[in-house]
């Protein structure tokens, strides 16, 4: 072995080698995530693609099945009580006398049993046991289980619905920013192009100073507003991504608008899921204060054992090989509780007041509910006139803006005031699209506010 080479600088030498090797694969994994990352969604997105996504996506929606997997589970073990309990048990003991009383066959004083014996002993033991008859409690406890299924099926559209919901109003906020960018930048053209005439204008002494720096203020504002949307759009893309799934990229995506949607204008509230999900948990809390009743009647069960019995007083190896048939026992049991400290009457209690709450808070939810749609469509009637007035204002404005046109072309007013009837009209588009874009997707919640199934 070469002088200075020892088993300690092979050690350190294997050591560096793998966490070099480590290392490597650590920063191709982490190049992975970054590039899973960074890949972000390029064209044009729809409400009904963005749907889907989101649907296929939900964490909530998820959680649900599970929720309704387990659910099932418990139907499995509620159909279970039908079945007969069969048990096998064994056991073996040794026991050491330190009395001599083997004249004695057995002692007992009160409930103690006394082996008058030194000896091993083992067991083996086959227990058949039957629930006969339990007055309804195993199909109420069924029905339960079925009704609880039955709830999380429910409170899956439920989640359903509410991402629905979320997904409309965050459709509807990008829309919204995304217009508003769009017409704030033509005004910001428009107002460059005013400040650099208003520029001229100062420098030969035409307008007053007051009026070139109002002419700056109106450019900086519309800037701070462009920079206010972008960072709007952005947190509601950001929401859309934990909805969808995917990552968006702002300046290669098209959004396409929200088409009105139909919806129904009948107030049978109770077609709606809120009325559903809480009859059937009022109907599964009525099933647990009958079964709670249930259980102050007598339960009958029959039952058989059979044991194989093996002792002896030196040997435990001898004991097993002992083992034989020793007895066989078929009978049936009545158990009916007499007095149990008051214990199932507080459950009959607590299923009874549980089931009163639940009504209440049922009228509590259903009102809510009435009187959700009533201000949406309080609302939808506001905006339907608002954008007839925006409709109206609009025309007045372009027809303003071509007469301003022709003045501007045979010179009997400025270019400036040309522009800020441009202006003036622009802003006007901006209040008509917010109005619109809301009015849609307010039709979109109604429609799915109303809808049977989601």
């Amino acid at each position: 072995m070469p002088k200075g080479f020892n088993c300690s600088r092979i050690a350190v030498f294997i050591f560096t080698f793998f966490v070099i090797i480590g290392q490597a694969f650590a920063i191709e994994e982490a190049a992975t995530i970054d590039l899973y990352q960074s890949v972000a969604y390029q064209g044009c997105i729809t409400f009904d693609d963005v749907m889907q996504k989101a649907k296929e996506h939900s964490y909530d929606l998820k959680i649900a099945d599970f929720n309704t997997l387990i659910s099932k589970q418990d139907i499995r073990a509620a159909r279970s009580e039908y079945f007969p309990r069969l048990n096998l048990s064994a056991g073996t003991e040794y026991t050491k006398n330190y009395r001599d009383i083997r004249d004695t066959t057995v002692m007992t004083i009160g409930e103690a049993f006394i082996n008058p014996y030194t000896r091993y002993q083992s067991l083996l033991g086959i227990t058949l046991s039957y629930n006969l008859f339990d007055f309804g409690v195993r199909r109420g406890n069924l029905d339960i289980a079925k009704e609880e299924a039955s709830l999380k099926d429910l409170e899956r559209q439920q989640k359903l619905q509410e991402l629905y919901l979320n997904l409309v109003d965050t459709y509807a906020k990008i829309l919204i920013s995304k217009k508003q960018i769009d017409l704030n930048k033509e005004i910001l053209d428009i107002e460059q192009t005013n400040l650099k005439l208003k520029t001229r204008l100062y420098r030969a002494r035409e307008i007053s100073r007051t009026e070139f720096n109002d002419a700056k203020i109106s450019v900086e504002k519309t800037k701070q507003k462009i920079s206010e949307l972008t960072g709007m759009l952005s947190e509601s893309l950001e929401w859309l991504s934990f909805y969808t799934g995917e990552k968006y990229d702002i300046r290669n995506l098209q959004i396409e608008d929200m088409q009105r949607a139909e919806f129904s204008n009948s107030t049978d509230y109770k077609k709606s899921l809120v009325w559903r999900v809480y009859e059937r948990q009022i109907k599964k809390k009525s099933l647990e204060v009958k079964v709670a009743k249930r259980n102050y009647l007598p339960k009958v069960a029959a039952y058989s054992r059979y044991y194989l019995y093996g002792s002896n007083y030196n040997s435990y190896n001898s004991a097993l090989g002992n083992i034989e048939p020793s007895n066989f026992t078929v009978g049936a049991m009545a158990n009916m509780p007499i007095f149990d400290g008051f214990k199932n009457s507080s459950i009959v209690q607590k299923a009874s007041l549980g089931l009163e709450q639940m009504k209440v808070e049922r009228d509590k939810a259903v009102t809510q509910y009435i009187m959700r749609l009533k201000v949406m469509k309080n609302n939808l009637a506001y905006l339907e006139e608002q954008i007839e007035n925006n409709k109206q204002i609009i025309n007045e404005l372009q027809d303003k803006t071509n007469s301003t046109s022709r003045l501007a072309s045979k010179r009997l007013i400025s270019p400036i005031e040309q522009n800020e009837t441009k202006i003036e009209l622009l802003n006007e588009q901006i209040e008509f699209e917010k109005n619109m874009i809301t009015l849609t997707g307010l039709t979109k919640g109604l429609q799915i506010l109303t809808e049977d199934q989601i």
